[in-house]
């Protein structure tokens, strides 16, 4: 179909909609709505789930909510999967120098020429914040949430997400130090580094991965390990999965709540605020479209030097690894980058509570315009990946058939000598009904 057919078959598919079709659109956006009601009611009543609010958020919600998405993602995940996952070292080593080297590179170049612009209607926090938001490692629930969505391996991103927030302590730290280093004109909010901050912020990272991720991940496996068959039905009849992304919509309206109460979003101005928005949005889509050209558009370069071919297949992914790819790199997550913040900053003389809270602006405005975007991305990943399930699915069922030839063979000797049987049974059949035609003859011959 040439381009100029385009804008014609377009007009054809508008008219051929329903009101049906309308409505199951906004059915399938259910996660955005509920996302928007409830940044709305962050905004209304913050008090409610900010940290230290209402219902004690810094328990009820950032702690509860992202362990009752891992257990659920070990009730639902194959423990041989999941440990195939753990072995995929390509993917371990894509996903987190991307994750860490290269997208902090770009949001420090993107920072570093808006500082030498010298533009005074420019917070310098924000900028700065940008640098902190490059350096912060991906997001714990969210990235699991829309790769098991989006059809891909949800076993690889949960590995992913774990290795990054294992190295956040020690890379993330460092890479700020380093950025910051580039220039003077940083000033204040180039890092003390005291070491109670960083000793707080390993015992945080720990004890958050500890309590979220690694108990309620491996209580779900066990659970599935000795009620297999109970805990499949029940996953798969009440849709336990859906559950994962109420949770994470949980999570975005208590950070929502914090930033709206302590006011940290009226202190900036327009041109900050515009630049934030602007930055966040290209920077997200540049990353994944850049993820994707670098682990599937190797598979079209061939080369005759068997070392760069080598180089070249280390970057060549399926479907299914590409997706988790594309949703960890871009991601970053609040749940590490404020306390990151805390830390980097707690001993600082210079940093004011205002000042924090404007330095983590950057980070709470990037997880909600990519938590967006990541859930209007999934419905094209599921078409994409759609050829490749198709194909495992026939390999499967042929793999099936292959390992039971004996009970193919007994069915055919069953159906062949069913159908002897009944030959036998038939021919028997005649020469009784001949015998009984045969003995009124004789009877009237006599």
């Amino acid at each position: 179909m040439s381009i100029k057919e385009y804008p014609a078959k377009f007009k054809a598919y508008i008219k051929s909609l329903t009101w049906r079709d309308l409505l199951n659109f906004i059915i399938d956006q259910w996660f955005l709505e509920c996302l928007g009601i409830a940044i709305l009611i962050a905004y209304l009543v913050p008090n409610l789930g900010k940290k230290g609010g209402w219902i004690a958020a810094q328990y009820s919600i950032i702690y509860v909510c992202p362990a009752l998405i891992f257990f659920i993602s070990g009730l639902t995940m194959d423990t041989k999967v999941l440990m195939q996952s753990a072995a995929l070292y390509r993917i371990h080593l894509v996903a987190q120098i991307m994750s860490y080297l290269y997208t902090s590179m770009f949001f420090f170049a993107f920072s570093y020429a808006a500082l030498a612009a010298n533009n005074k209607n420019l917070s310098l926090a924000v900028l700065g914040g940008f640098i902190l938001l490059g350096c912060t490692p991906t997001t714990i629930g969210s990235n699991v949430v829309f790769t098991r969505s989006a059809h891909g391996n949800h076993a690889a991103t949960l590995i992913e997400v774990t290795i990054a927030n294992l190295l956040s302590p020690v890379l993330s730290p460092a890479l700020i130090s380093m950025y910051m280093s580039s220039s003077n004109a940083w000033g204040e909010l180039r890092p003390a580094g005291g070491t109670g901050g960083y000793q707080a912020l390993y015992r945080s990272v720990f004890e958050q991965l500890g309590l979220t991720v690694f108990v309620p991940l491996f209580v779900g496996q066990v659970i599935r390990y000795f009620a297999t068959k109970p805990v499949i039905w029940v996953t798969e009849k009440f849709k336990i999965n859906k559950f994962s992304s109420v949770f994470l919509i949980l999570i975005m309206w208590s950070t929502f709540s914090s930033c709206f109460a302590t006011g940290a979003f009226k202190s900036l101005t327009p041109q900050s605020t515009g630049l934030v928005l602007m930055l966040d949005f290209g920077l997200y889509w540049f990353f994944l479209f850049s993820t994707l050209v670098v682990t599937r558009g190797s598979r079209k370069l061939h080369s005759k030097n068997k070392y760069l071919e080598s180089i070249l297949n280390f970057f060549r992914f399926n479907k299914r690894d590409t997706i988790a790819i594309c949703y960890v790199v871009p991601a970053k997550t609040p749940a590490l980058g404020v306390p990151l913040i805390n830390a980097l900053y707690a001993n600082h003389p210079d940093i004011s509570d205002q000042t924090r809270q404007i330095l983590q602006i950057p980070i709470i405005l990037y997880q909600i315009e990519q938590l967006c975007f990541s859930s209007s991305s999934i419905p094209f990943f599921r078409r994409w990946v759609r050829d490749e399930e198709e194909a495992a699915q026939l390999e499967a069922d042929d793999k099936a058939r292959s390992e039971k030839p004996g009970d193919a063979d007994i069915e055919r000797l069953g159906e062949s000598s069913n159908s002897s049987s009944t030959e036998v049974a038939g021919s028997e059949n005649d020469e009784h009904v001949g015998n009984d035609l045969e003995e009124p003859e004789k009877l009237q011959a006599a």
